[in-house]
């Protein structure tokens, strides 16, 4: 597989646990892990810190991932909002947005549509 020369951001909404990070270097290391191909580029923002990716990088990226939460996808926290205000934004871009758990949920306050719709795929993992 040749490089693609993708560039992705993984919208992390949860802090690391110790044994994540001993293990994978974070959870950020885990999604890299998983999904990243050959000659991609991936970037984390710490959106449950309130680290947001400026307006004029969005275009940069072809895709995002929003991680889960130990957090309420449908409460009132700062970040949450301008997470869902980000996540308009990319819905209006038409950019790949992969949610889990967390990240299916606030998908779905954007537009249900998005997830009531498309095809979803459960990584079950023991």
């Amino acid at each position: 597989m040749g490089g693609s020369g993708k560039r992705f951001g993984v919208l992390l909404c949860a802090d690391d646990s110790e044994y994540v990070k001993k293990m994978y270097g974070g959870y950020f290391g885990v999604f890299v892990r998983m999904l990243e191909e050959e000659g991609e580029s991936w970037d984390v923002y710490k959106v449950a810190r309130g680290e947001f990716p400026k307006d004029d990088e969005l275009n940069l990226y072809d895709g995002f991932v929003i991680t889960g939460s130990c957090s309420d996808a449908h409460g009132n926290d700062t970040w949450v909002s301008q997470l869902l205000n980000l996540l308009k934004k990319l819905n209006d871009m038409n950019k790949k947005i992969l949610g889990i758990c967390f990240g299916h949920q606030v998908l779905n306050q954007i537009n249900p549509y998005l997830v009531n719709n498309k095809s979803l795929v459960m990584l079950m993992v023991s």
